[in-house]
């Protein structure tokens, strides 16, 4: 043994020369005792019995436990050596500071290789038994010599003891003391949470955790554990390890003190009681931002197209296949895009104006679609859309046309400025395909369908919708130089009273005059203009040309006559409806009180309170307003009452089928009754017959319109079948 190393252990143990006689001197271990001793020494050395080795290792092989450490004859023949040197030491009469180091390196050693105190005080007891019969020969059955001598050997056993309990007890000091630098210095975040209180306070943290969370311990001890936060996200995993004081691990996000979030890997265990039970848990936390970080850039990486920064073929098989799986009653469609002469570009003017080009191409295509819609780059000049829960295989023409159309337009790159377009194929789901792969390959075959039939265009895979979307796409085509070229006409129809055919007023119906087709049916581009968003220019045309016609028929001198104009749901949402409307009445003369502007049912419901302020505004302004087609949609009474209407149209699908149809002639009734309790007007669409006419007037019904009084005209026909005569 190195007495360096037990002298460095004293040091660190503090058991100086004061305290080695503190002790001594408490045991009242003195000179006459180590005189006592070294005589039995010599005696012992003489007759050379010291040999209590074979005995006592005997007695230590017979226990299991200690058996574990005597696992050979060789170590057991080395041990005795160790232990002969030792129990000669025991009586040798020096019991000075190196020797107390020497003592202090054996109870460290055996304390390392784990052997417990309580076999440290056998052996003992086992030594001191032995010696008994020695020291009673040594003194030749002297009590007198005996006594002392015994006396002073027990004085040296208890020394050694006591310095070997203690080499344990420090040992464990440096154990928790190692472990305690371990933890204060570790990386890693460490807290100790009181699972006796139902907030599991934290009773402990290390630098480490103030460091991740931003706090310090003394605003942190003492608080809720945060393996509590039942709001951060992932901590239903820590909740059931809680639950069932098992361990678990999760990944939170959560805000540090000075506000910034960071991702938080979480290990929880449970510490238990020597009984078992749960009595805190230790978590030890790490700081992952970097890491999810990553993660997420990998992510992005694994599932974008690192030029354009779209979602690449992954994230597009990813989509398409949730959006078969979510299908309600719309439509699917996948449009494949290739751009035509992509090629010749990329080989003229390198690769950079390439890239550039499919750049511009990615923000064009973007600007075109709904906010749920995918636009995917498969690679090279193929993008892919992704079009969910459409109403109609028009809606999808529609958009492959807009499309087709912005990337028609030159794209300048640098001073470059490239000639653009693209070849669209068309793949509907479930017609064409029920899984990702069959839609693309479909979209694929149509896509070149469409660059053999001209490029520039789109085309269908399924051959019998390409022709009615070239009609579609054509009439949308036509209704905007329509508009332009001022081919939309306005008729009017007469409105009645029923108890003698006096013309109280006139609807303005918008009638287009197609310069080749000649007039086109209303329920044929109305629905066109609507999905396409030209109705809200149209219904404005109409508003102006009515007023237009307002103004001369009050310059004639006419008997005050209402022109009642319908606004589109489209028209009402624009937030400049109601200075619109001041506009044109300005700009044209009319009379607002010879103005009715009429509202559906489901468009005065849809944003209620925003309905209210509007028409109030334009009651302020003394329009007259109604609601249209009423009874076909969903109305509020408590709204219908707040509403400032003056009338009510009964919609001509309940006028048809009275007074022969008992739902429709109880429904007629219901609305008549209603408006005379709301103290509103009424009006009855679409009445064809005397006997709808009578039925009507008998329950209370005083104007109507309908084809029995007259079909919509044109103003010089209204004029002349039902205005001849009343001029000034």
């Amino acid at each position: 043994m190195n007495a360096a190393s037990g002298s460095a252990i004293a040091r660190e143990m503090r058991v100086d020369a004061d305290e080695i006689a503190e002790r001594k001197a408490f045991l009242r271990l003195g000179e006459d005792d180590a005189a006592s001793l070294r005589a039995v020494h010599a005696a012992i050395g003489a007759q050379g019995r010291h040999g209590f080795s074979d005995a006592f290792y005997a007695a230590l092989r017979s226990r299991p436990a200690l058996a574990a450490l005597l696992r050979d004859d060789a170590t057991v023949a080395r041990l005795k050596a160790a232990h002969e040197r030792y129990f000669r030491e025991l009586t040798a009469g020096e019991y000075g500071t190196d020797y107390v180091a020497r003592r202090l390196e054996v109870g460290v050693t055996h304390a390392r290789i784990g052997l417990e105190p309580k076999w440290y005080v056998g052996a003992f007891r086992e030594y001191l038994s032995g010696m008994v019969d020695t020291l009673w020969t040594h003194s030749g059955g002297r009590r007198e010599q005996f006594v002392p001598a015994f006396d002073a050997l027990l004085k040296v056993a208890l020394f050694d003891l006591g310095l070997t309990l203690d080499t344990y007890i420090h040992a464990d000091k440096r154990r928790i003391a190692l472990r305690d630098r371990a933890i204060e210095s570790s990386v890693n975040g460490v807290f100790i949470a009181d699972a006796g209180q139902p907030c599991y306070p934290l009773i402990y943290v290390n630098p480490a955790f103030e460091r991740v969370l931003g706090s310090t311990a003394g605003t942190i001890v003492g608080k809720p554990c945060i393996c509590r936060d039942e709001v951060a996200d992932g901590y239903a995993e820590i909740r059931r390890a809680i639950a069932h004081g098992t361990e678990g691990n999760t990944v939170l996000r959560l805000r540090r003190a000075d506000g910034e979030r960071r991702w938080i890997e979480l290990f929880l265990a449970p510490v238990r009681s020597e009984a078992g039970a749960v009595t805190h848990f230790v978590g030890v936390l790490n700081d992952v931002t970097d890491r999810k970080d990553a993660e997420a850039r990998l992510s992005h990486l694994a599932n974008h197209d690192p030029l354009t920064g779209l979602p690449n073929r992954n994230l597009l098989h990813d989509r398409l296949a949730h959006a078969i799986t979510r299908r309600g009653e719309g439509l699917n469609a996948v449009l494949f895009l290739d751009l035509d002469r992509f090629k010749l570009i990329n080989d003229s003017y390198g690769h950079d104006v390439g890239d550039e080009l499919l750049r511009a191409v990615a923000a064009r295509l973007q600007h075109c679609l709904r906010a749920g819609d995918t636009v995917a780059r498969l690679g090279g000049d193929e993008f892919v859309v992704l079009l969910e829960d459409l109403p109609s295989v028009d809606a999808a023409a529609a958009i492959a046309g807009k499309i087709a159309s912005r990337l028609s337009v030159p794209v300048t790159v640098g001073e470059r400025e490239l000639p653009l377009a693209a070849s669209v194929g068309i793949a509907l789901h479930p017609r064409d395909g029920a899984d990702p792969q069959t839609l693309l390959k479909h979209a694929d075959t149509a896509m070149y369908r469409a660059k053999e039939a001209g490029r520039g265009g789109f085309c269908f895979f399924a051959g019998d919708m390409n022709a009615q979307a070239l009609q579609r796409l054509t009439l949308e085509n036509d209704l905007r130089r329509a508009l332009d070229n001022g081919e939309l006409e306005v008729f009017y129809q007469a409105q009645v009273a029923l108890v003698d055919g006096r013309l109280t007023g006139a609807e303005a119906l918008v009638r287009w005059r197609h310069p080749e087709k000649g007039l086109v049916p209303p329920a044929v581009f109305i629905p066109v203009a609507e999905e396409t968003g030209l109705i809200v220019s149209l219904g404005e045309q109409v508003l102006r040309a009515a007023c237009h016609q307002l103004a001369t028929w009050q310059r004639q001198g006419l008997p005050r006559l209402t022109v009642a104009v319908n606004l589109s749901p489209r028209q009402f949402r624009q937030p400049d409806l109601v200075d619109r409307v001041a506009a044109i009445l300005a700009e044209t003369g009319a009379d607002p009180g010879w103005l009715e502007l009429e509202i559906t049912e489901s468009a005065a419901m849809q944003h209620a309170e925003e309905t209210i302020r509007a028409l109030r505004r334009l009651r302020e302004m003394g329009v007259s307003l109604a609601i249209d087609d009423f009874g076909t949609g969903y109305s509020s009474l408590s709204y219908l009452k707040r509403f400032p209407i003056d009338k009510l149209k009964i919609d001509r699908s309940f006028v048809q089928g009275v007074p022969d149809n008992g739902d429709d002639a109880a429904i007629v009734q219901a609305i008549i009754a209603m408006a005379r309790s709301l103290g509103l007007a009424l009006l009855a669409e679409g009445v064809e017959s005397a006997a709808q006419r009578d039925f009507l007037q008998a329950q209370g019904c005083a104007v109507a319109q309908g084809w029995l009084f007259g079909r919509a005209v044109p103003a010089a026909a209204f004029e002349r079948d039902h205005l001849a005569g009343h001029g000034a």
